[in-house]
């Protein structure tokens, strides 16, 4: 739990006007943190403090490499039941639930220096009691000391999560929207432009011109068989005269199945135009109802018995007849000839004989509702046919009213749509399964019509090389996407069009849409014509990219590998020839087993960080841990290093207490060693920084100069200052030794993949 005093002990001007939180910074107990009492705070410290508090933003300033959370009133309102708790701790103590997340901001931004965003990030965080998860945005940047280098880390944090929710939920309600367009009775599409381009149907619709596949095509491509009966005339003109249009019992003469015979459809019709904000008419509405089956009912109304018998006896329908009551009393010879059936046999209720008993239960449900309220009639069910099979068929029925409004007869009809169905099935069957394995595999198929370069795409083909969604682009604009270097591993107009083009390739491209580089796979086949000419190009594609990274990764770890194999055994050997060399064994035995404790504790130190660095402090303090902790004193800024650097400072540092416990300062109880470094800026134009690194020892015994130069000594003066590209020099002062490195402020290399 944080301390607060009871009143502050001085006035810090920095913190007024700071609400809140500025009254309980002063008030903190913040000598028991690693950032110490306020009054010695660095004036960086003070300014961010200053500039966090008077904000009305929620910023949170994570100092040192703690990460100790000081922040401002509107983060102590995000924050919740974290409050005050959050005051005073370390970032990874006080959000433990996201402490990885936090690491690497830390990471990035104290110890690298860059700056990272967030939008919408996604965490679930405990501020009530219990895990939520919450939207943020989130801006971190580095806070430099007086020096210029980080210090802390500023943290703008937005929460987004009602905005996000919101969104959501107006998604939701468009899918909504969208499932009353397809449930709708009547049928509606919506045409685009001049050309009438289906952009959108619904179910009805789709039942209306048989389940063809006419999205994305103008209306005269998708229905040619209506041409010139006034149809795509009436549009023309409602898209150029902005008018409504309304048409009520309009035939039209429909393919109800691709390449089947022209059926006459009567139809009620309303073309509405749709308008830009500024008024321009770029589309059309259409909305309707199919009306054959109100229209055969009605001419029967106004015909006689006998003239409404002869029609619906040829029609290829069933057609049947009912009393006001439900009752079935009349089929045409369609029925009979389908169910074997004779007549009489299915009159009342015995009709649902023939309904599938899966079925029956629906379609009486519906047929009490239609009689009940005197509505329309339309439900699905199976009949079973005179051979035992059931095919699927829709029922439609309407009622006959009198010039008083009372029912007087029932005239239905049954169109068999099982082949509609099974196709439908098969068609969506088919295309799930092709999308879910094209999807599981991440393959885009493509399709090139050779003649024009016209390249037709599957729905993640476009996303595959960084374009926005198309019905179709020219070949140039995915050949100017492949790098120049893989200009000639591709296909081009010469291979493509004598079908030599290699069927099984990769090559890289760059996305215009984030520029980054990707591999990827292509493999094609082609279609000829009758003379064996290659008109089409099918084919597949595939990002790879991470499979081509991982196979360079894997290279590279290879010989990186042997390399340090190598070195490590020159570094052990070198180790044991300079140890073994005029000595006893015993002694020998001890020295070497001390040199490779301290190498291996290096080793360990750059295992952490995949041998990419090591932090100078950490490797002194695992080196020094054998020693008397109590009399060593180790004080310097953060400072990577990297593993050559990092080895040869352990076997340093050991050589040097090695040295102190058996003859200097560590050998007596009152001896003390002080371990510092620091960063000295260039003393001209052009310069470099330099590293001074220092060894000291005090109140050990009287220090006389070695007479002779061992191994520890040529360790100290020529490996250790070579490996870090300067000098060293060790001074033998009568009251203690000391050692200084005098050296370039390291640099890591960049990293190679």
């Amino acid at each position: 739990m944080p301390v607060f005093n009871a009143s502050p002990a001085t006035d810090h001007a920095f913190l007024s006007g700071g609400g809140e939180l500025g009254c309980l910074i002063a008030r903190f107990d913040w000598a028991a943190t690693s950032i110490g009492p306020i009054e010695v705070w660095p004036q960086s410290l003070k300014t961010a403090v200053s500039l966090i508090l008077r904000s009305k933003v929620p910023i949170v300033m994570l100092w040192g490499d703690d990460g100790v959370m000081i922040y401002n009133d509107g983060y102590s309102h995000f924050a919740g039941g974290r409050h005050p708790r959050l005051l005073g701790s370390k970032v990874r103590e006080g959000w433990p639930e996201v402490a990885d997340f936090n690491d690497n901001i830390m990471k990035v931004c104290l110890h690298g220096g860059g700056t990272l965003a967030y939008r919408e990030q996604v965490l679930t965080l405990n501020r009530t009691g219990r895990p939520e998860q919450v939207w943020l945005d989130l801006d971190y940047s580095p806070v430099l000391d007086e020096s210029g280098k980080p210090a802390g880390v500023i943290a703008i944090v937005i929460e987004t999560t009602e905005k996000v929710t919101a969104e959501r939920w107006r998604v939701g309600e468009r899918d909504r929207q969208r499932q009353m367009f397809d449930q709708a009775p009547g049928f509606m599409a919506m045409l685009s432009g001049p050309r009438h381009v289906v952009e959108m149907t619904n179910a009805a619709y789709m039942q209306l011109v048989g389940h063809r596949d006419i999205i994305g095509k103008p209306i005269r491509e998708a229905l040619p068989e209506i041409e010139g009966q006034g149809f795509f005339e009436l549009l023309d003109q409602v898209f150029g005269s902005g008018e409504v249009f309304i048409g009520y019992a309009l035939k039209a003469e429909l393919e109800r199945t691709p390449g089947a015979a022209k059926e006459d459809r009567f139809i009620d019709l309303v073309y509405q135009p749709v308008r830009n904000p500024g008024g321009e008419v770029i589309g059309i509405f259409v909305q309707g109802v199919d009306v054959t089956d109100r229209l055969v009912a009605e001419t029967a109304l106004r015909q006689s018995e006998a003239q409404f018998r002869t029609f619906a006896e040829a029609m290829p329908n069933h057609v049947w007849t009912a009393s006001p009551k439900g009752l079935l009393d009349w089929f045409n010879p369609r029925v009979y000839d389908y169910s074997g059936k004779i007549s009489g046999e299915l009159d009342g209720q015995a009709w649902a004989a023939i309904v599938h008993p899966d079925d029956i239960g629906s379609a009486a449900e519906k047929w009490q509702g239609a009689l009940a309220a005197g509505v329309f009639y339309e439900t699905e069910f199976r009949l079973r046919r005179h051979d035992g099979v059931y095919r699927w068929f829709i029922a439609r029925a309407v009622p006959i009213r009198d010039a008083e409004g009372e029912i007087v007869r029932w005239i239905g009809t049954n169109t068999d749509i099982d082949d509609q169905k099974q196709a439908t099935q098969a068609l969506l069957e088919s295309e799930r399964r092709l999308q879910l394995s094209q999807s599981a595999a991440g393959i885009a198929a493509l399709e090139l019509d050779i003649a024009s370069g016209t390249v037709v795409g599957s729905e993640n083909f476009w996303n595959l090389w960084g374009l926005s969604p198309r019905e179709s682009s020219h070949i140039s604009l995915l050949e100017n996407i492949v790098i120049p270097e893989d200009k000639d591993i591709r296909s081009n107009p010469e291979t493509r069009e004598r079908g030599t083009a290699v069927p099984s390739v990769e090559y890289r491209i760059r996305r215009p849409d984030t520029g980054e580089m990707r591999w990827l796979s292509r493999h094609i086949d082609f279609v000829h014509d009758e003379t064996g000419k290659p008109v089409k190009m099918f084919g597949v594609m595939q990002d790879v990219t991470d499979r081509r990274e991982a196979q360079t990764r894997q290279e590279l770890l290879t010989h990186e590998l042997e390399h340090r194999i190598k070195n490590i055994l020159a570094m052990v050997a070198a180790i044991a020839s300079q140890t073994l060399r005029n000595t006893d064994i015993a002694t020998a035995s001890a020295t070497f087993n001390e040199r490779l404790r301290a190498l291996a504790n290096a080793h360990d130190i750059l295992n952490k960080t995949r041998w990419t660095s090591a932090s100078m402090r950490q490797v002194i303090d695992n080196t020094i841990a054998a020693f008397p902790a109590e009399q060593i004193s180790v004080s310097g800024p953060a400072l990577p290093i990297n593993p050559k650097m990092a080895l040869t400072l352990a076997l340093a540092v050991n050589e040097l207490a090695t040295n102190a416990l058996k003859y200097g300062a560590l050998s007596v109880p009152d001896g003390k060693v002080s371990i510092e470094w620091s960063m000295h800026p260039p003393s001209e134009a052009g310069g470099q920084t330099r590293l001074i690194w220092r060894w000291r020892e005090q109140g050990g015994p009287a220090v006389t100069p070695p007479t002779r130069r061992g191994f520890g000594r040529f360790l100290i003066e020529r490996v250790f200052g070579t490996d870090f590209g300067g000098s060293v020099q060790i001074h033998y002062h009568p009251d203690g030794v000391e050692c200084v490195l005098n050296a370039p402020a390291p640099q890591l290399p960049t990293a190679r993949y």
